[in-house]
């Protein structure tokens, strides 16, 4: 039997420790646009094979946005990080600003794609398993619904989700907002979050 991949989320408070801790032979990084490589970035970059993005975490179309080749990039990364761990011992290192939104839901468009679309809930169950205070991206993960052709089976665990933790959110906001706070002041770019949809 294929070893499974091994997934881990993460964020710029802890992608210091992760990469050398964790040592991914993937790593997923998505930034906001203007935001420079994090330093952690240099250790050992031979070690792994690395996909950087860069857009805005905001849950509603815009032009810093998600886009559709965002989507497209992550699905075939993940597929990539897949092919690896059925040839051996494979990490996959996703992590954005706080490890909230968009790396869950990049972390969840992996696992559909390690699991197959009809075991989304699954992979959902195991994206919340692995995360600390998830809140996926929801435009994110509608964007991978519609490259893979799901028919909203993407969407229907974490919309779920979504509608059970409702009053979660701003404890989650808040969570984020701490993180955000221990920033490094010399990040040229701010981060931004909105709120997402209901």
């Amino acid at each position: 039997m294929p070893a499974q991949l091994t997934i881990r989320i993460g964020g710029l408070h802890t992608i210091d420790t992760d990469i050398p801790a964790f040592r991914p032979t993937h790593l997923l990084g998505i930034l906001d646009p203007l935001t420079p490589d994090p330093h952690a970035y240099r250790h050992d970059p031979a070690g792994r094979v690395a996909l950087v993005l860069r857009f805005r975490d905001v849950d509603a179309a815009t032009l810093e946005g998600p886009g559709g080749h965002h989507a497209a990039a992550i699905i075939d990364f993940a597929d990539r990080a897949i092919a690896a761990s059925r040839q051996g011992e494979a990490r996959l290192l996703v992590h954005c600003h706080a490890g909230i939104s968009r790396s869950t839901a990049s972390a969840y468009i992996a696992l559909v794609r390690e699991r197959g679309i009809e075991r989304a809930a699954e992979a959902f169950a195991e994206l919340l398993r692995i995360a600390v205070q998830p809140w996926p991206n929801r435009s994110l993960v509608e964007l991978a619904d519609r490259q893979l052709a799901a028919a909203g089976r993407l969407l229907a665990p974490l919309d779920a989700y979504r509608v059970a933790n409702q009053h979660r959110l701003h404890a989650i906001v808040d969570y984020h907002q701490s993180l955000l706070s221990s920033r490094r002041h010399d990040d040229p770019d701010p981060l931004e979050w909105v709120l997402p949809r209901r």
